[in-house]
């Protein structure tokens, strides 16, 4: 406790060093502790469901038609439950759209229509009522729910007793069983409802084995494999072709087959390389951080060393000195330590509100025990780091040639200027090879910033819109509304044009499936056509400015019972009609329908901007395939969003309860869909500059301290004739001598760090040439400014007052 005391009233006794110190920690620990928050919440939590090992998500897959992860049918489903000896139990879901109609406004909510399977299969059950019984997931008996943890306290606020009452879904009376607990996660984000899915005899028949839009998660039985379920789903797909041999052609040339992933992979996803990079980031940045706060304290050892060796003298060992310094050491990064939480915890803050839209997976972090538990340890490992390096500094240190000199400066000798150095070659070498990282990202964003998407997004209004089957069931009612919406919304001031889409460019909605091209046969190797399946409306591609190319675009005449037609991209023209005259060519999707290709469009790039377009798009009129589910376009000179109010008056005035959601400009989807390369881009820049800061502070900082120690001997070879352009070179020599070391390690460990940046480039070489110069340049005029600044206040040193302090 005496140590603890002494230890303070010396560093209140030096304010200015004191909170340089502790801010320079806490902008280290505070950035590591939002960014461990992260990747904590991604890659180490526990995951809230019982054996969350045993867990995993099952997928189809067509390698051989360039997609690697397609949805799962029920059949297919139902042959893996039933028959993979590997699991234990499984599980069938996907999201779905309910209007609750209460009191007060329609509210749209995001459900989970899944198996009653599902439970058991995650291992948690509801805590207030029930899951769903197997009876209850029969067409007509289905009209149960139950209600997240998030819904039921936002509004129903918290009641139990609505466990057994009725509640209005998409025009419906559904009657509530249970409530699920808080700490349980959805597989989908925004999740507020379960109801169950119930499968039609069609639906479980070989009739529907193709039509997938489902997910699944299986939980493996004890000792069971990822690999062992491979390995029995290809048996089964093996098994399936001995009895539909109809279907052998289509599976070999597609390579269909399934595969399981682990759970938390799934979920992680593409996160985890930009949150390891990022963690990596704010390390350099904290051992930055660390190498000037130790100079720091090093120069106040060696300043200390004449107050050190009288204690020692008067008789204190060296046990007692190295306890006082570590002590110094630990009471300083505890402080830093502090501070830097509560910049931890609101730049945490700050990430998820800008970042978990995008990135839903780091929507729950927060600072936790563990998150905590690792602060603590940083900074109780810096402290005691802190304490031991001054502490062995003046160890080393000569007791009577400190007590000899009568300089109030004394100095912990020629190790510790050492010391210093490699600690500035550090920080240096390690601010390059940041540096070069956030150059990368930035050229890479930029690069991908001026990727045309093949439409225009500015100006244009979105919102989704979603038609409860209870009252549009019929294909008529739905026509009768899509058409009744584009009427009231073009005719509102201000629009120049109005359409639909089924799949809102980067909303994250895509529907894709196989079809066949009337006269074209693959090749015996060849896959057959898949590509992207839209239905649009209206005046889609003029409210997106989508050229068109060729033939013509929809119009009032493709309705119900007119000769079936379609609008394709000039992707799928260059990839199988080269040569020939698309406008009159078929294209058939299933049963014998055949739809012909009345025009051409330009093709677009709607789902990720990183990557080239690698499938054809074809467009059906929704008057001819009615969905119950829409995007509404809306093209504007106005400010996009000033239309809300009235597009949601237009859409009431049809139906009252009828909500619109996801409202957003096209230019927000288009932000969004790039957040995941914004962050990190954004983050290691920031990253970047505070290092560049701190490297230029702690050269300063140390070429600063050794001007003042050499004081005498400047002002000595001044005295015998050197002139102020000499001492200015010999300074300034010294300090870029240790920048320049820096800056070549830095270089060298750039250029092999850089290509673990390679999945995040976009149009950019990991090793630039560009990048590494700029950085590099930069970099040494810093150095050189850092330089600078102390070697001219050497040559502004005195002879005279130099020679008198001898």
């Amino acid at each position: 406790m005496q140590d603890l005391r002494f230890a303070a009233r010396t560093l209140l006794k030096q304010p200015i060093f004191t909170g340089v110190a502790v801010a320079t920690l806490a902008l280290g620990i505070g950035a590591n502790t939002a960014i461990f928050s992260l990747l904590y919440q991604t890659l180490l939590r526990p995951l809230p469901y019982a054996d969350a090992e045993r867990l995993v998500f099952v997928w189809n897959t067509y390698p051989l038609m360039g997609l690697p992860q397609a949805s799962v049918s029920i059949p297919d489903y139902l042959d893996r439950r039933g028959q993979a000896t590997a699991i234990e139990d499984a599980t069938l879901f996907r999201a779905g759209d309910f209007n609750l109609a209460e009191e007060g406004r329609p509210e749209r909510l995001r459900g989970l229509i899944a198996t009653p399977s599902f439970f058991p299969t995650i291992g948690r059950e509801p805590f207030l009522g029930r899951g769903f019984t197997e009876d209850e997931a029969t067409p007509g008996r289905d009209q149960v729910v139950v209600l997240t943890h998030g819904l039921w306290t936002t509004r129903f606020a918290a009641d139990e007793t609505v466990v057994g009452r009725d509640i209005r879904l998409n025009g419906l009376s559904y009657r509530v069983v249970g409530v699920m607990p808080a700490d349980v996660e959805m597989p989908s984000r925004d999740i507020a409802l379960v109801v169950p899915f119930a499968f039609t005899p069609r639906q479980m028949s070989d009739d529907e084995r193709g039509n997938e839009y489902s997910s699944m998660i299986a939980r493996l039985a004890p000792g069971a494999t990822i690999r062992e379920l491979d390995a029995q789903m290809k048996t089964i797909v093996d098994r399936n072709l001995e009895r539909l041999p109809s279907a052998r052609a289509f599976v070999e040339r597609s390579g269909f087959t399934g595969y399981a992933v682990d759970l938390r992979d799934e979920i992680v996803g593409d996160v985890r390389t930009p949150i390891l990079v990022l963690q990596a980031g704010v390390l350099v940045v904290l051992l930055i951080a660390c190498a000037n706060v130790a100079n720091l304290l090093l120069m106040r050892a060696a300043g200390r060393g004449r107050e050190l060796a009288i204690r020692s003298t008067l008789g204190a060992g060296a046990w007692r000195l190295v306890r006082q310094l570590l002590t110094e050491g630990v009471v300083l990064a505890v402080a830093g330590g502090i501070a830097g939480l509560g910049l931890g915890v609101a730049a945490l803050r700050g990430l998820v509100a800008l970042t978990a839209d995008r990135l839903p997976v780091i929507a729950g972090a927060s600072i936790d025990v563990p998150v905590l538990a690792f602060t603590a340890g940083i900074a109780l490992a810096i402290g005691v780091g802190f304490g031991l390096l001054p502490a062995f500094a003046v160890a080393r240190g000569n007791t009577n040639e400190m007590l000899k000199d009568d300089n109030a400066r004394g100095s912990a000798g020629r190790g510790a200027g050492l010391t210093r150095a490699t600690l500035v070659v550090a920080e240096t070498a390690l601010a390059l090879a940041l540096l070069v990282g956030a150059g990368l990202l930035v050229k890479s964003f930029a690069r991908l910033a001026d990727v045309d998407p093949g439409f225009s997004p500015d100006n244009v209004l979105t919102a989704q819109i979603g038609l409860p089957a209870a009252r549009y069931g019929d294909a008529g009612a739905r026509r009768a509304f899509w058409a009744r919406l584009l009427d009231r919304v073009g005719a509102l001031p201000g629009v120049t044009a109005v359409g639909l889409t089924s799949n809102v460019p980067f909303s994250g909605r895509v529907s894709s499936g196989s079809y066949s091209i009337v006269g074209y046969t693959p090749g015996p190797n060849e896959a057959p056509p898949h590509g992207r399946q839209e239905v649009v409306g209206g005046e889609y591609f003029a409210a997106l400015r989508i050229p068109l190319v060729a033939g013509r675009l929809f119009t009032g005449g493709d309705a119900a019972g007119a000769p079936p037609v379609v609008v394709v991209d000039q992707y799928l023209v260059d990839r199988y009609l080269a040569g020939k005259d698309p406008i009159g060519q078929q294209i058939s999707r299933g049963g014998e329908t055949r739809y012909t290709i009345v025009g051409v469009v330009g093709t677009i790039n709607a789902i990720d901007l990183g990557e080239p377009v690698a499938k054809e798009r074809i467009y059906y009129p929704v008057a001819q395939v009615p969905q119950m589910g829409m995007g509404l376009i809306v093209r504007t000179p106005l400010d996009p969003l000033s239309l809300v109010p009235q597009v949601r008056e237009a859409v009431q005035a049809i139906d009252p309860e009828q909500p619109i959601y996801d409202v957003r400009t096209m230019n927000q989807w288009v932000a969004r869909s790039l957040e995941g390369r914004r962050t990190p881009m954004l983050l290691l820049a920031l990253f970047g500059a505070v290092a560049l800061a701190l490297s230029a502070i702690g050269i300063y900082g140390v070429l600063a301290f050794a001007v003042a120690e050499r004081g005498r001997e400047l002002g000595i070879r001044q005295a015998l004739g050197a002139d102020r352009r000499t001492i200015l070179r010999l300074v300034l020599g010294q300090g870029l001598r240790t920048a320049g070391l820096g800056i070549a390690l830095g270089l060298a460990g750039a250029f092999v760090l850089s290509g673990y940046l390679g999945s995040l480039l976009f149009g950019v070489s990991a090793r630039d040439v560009a990048v590494f110069g700029w950085v590099t340049v930069v970099l040494a005029v810093v150095a050189v400014v850092a330089c600078y600044v102390p070697a001219r206040r050497a040559t502004r040193i005195e002879p005279m007052e130099a020679l008198r302090q001898s």
